[in-house]
């Protein structure tokens, strides 16, 4: 009779154990990756306008080649773009005045751990003055920074601005996603039409997203007891 009744005291104590021995230590290493989750990174891999390349005749066209890439920078948490991810490319004239707009727009889509997406495509000039867009009103309007042009004779420069404009939501209980707003300016050569520089260009978000604590430990919480006793 002892024996039995000695038994399920036994195992409650030794699942205490393991709960205590397995269930910290991951408590540990989970609540970090789940604390303040960061904002999707955004980098402008490839950027080509081929007006600007003087080697090619492509003066008249107004087309322009892209390559961005959308980094989910948490290894334990997804994120949801819940908006469509809205691509504004910019381009004013220093003389005129004139502003060439192009458009680009992806649905709404998941994004898993530490995944990346990248959107490559080609978009065409939207707007009332696409008459306007020719190599002649982009080589009136170059540009050479200053800093630089004394030191490394840069030839001139072209300016466009990417703005990205979307909705993302981490994967979490009680998140609800705020809207994300990214700009870049990204130099152009106008001889070559091609990015002018060897480096990606990396766009920022000014404010975080965050989390409060309390969600964090029941998710954690939840999250050990899953991998304890499933």
């Amino acid at each position: 009779m002892s024996d039995d009744m000695e038994c399920p005291e036994l195992c409650v104590a030794v699942s205490c154990c393991g709960i205590f021995s397995i269930g910290l230590p991951l408590m540990f290493i989970l609540i970090p990756l789940y604390t303040n989750p960061h904002n999707p990174a955004f980098s402008i891999e490839e950027f080509y306008v081929p007006a600007f390349n003087k080697t090619a005749n492509n003066s008249t066209t107004n087309a322009i080649a892209f390559n961005i890439k959308l980094q989910n920078q948490n290894t334990a948490i997804g994120l949801y773009y819940d908006h469509s991810v809205n691509l504004t490319i910019a381009y004013t004239s220093k003389q005129t005045n004139e502003k060439f707009i192009w458009q680009y727009s992806v649905p709404k889509f998941y994004q898993g751990n530490a995944q990346s997406r990248r959107l490559v495509d080609e978009i065409q000039m939207v707007g009332e003055n696409v008459a306007g867009w020719n190599q002649t009103v982009v080589a009136e309007n170059a540009w050479t920074p200053r800093s630089r042009s004394m030191m490394t004779q840069l030839e001139p420069l072209q300016l466009f601005k990417v703005d990205i404009v979307t909705k993302v939501r981490f994967k979490l209980i009680g998140n609800h996603g705020k809207a994300l707003v990214v700009s870049a300016l990204v130099p152009v050569n106008p001889n070559s039409g091609k990015l002018f520089t060897k480096d990606r260009i990396m766009t920022s978000v000014a404010s975080g997203i965050r989390w409060s604590g309390g969600h964090v430990m029941v998710l954690v919480v939840s999250t050990v007891i899953s991998i304890i006793f499933v």
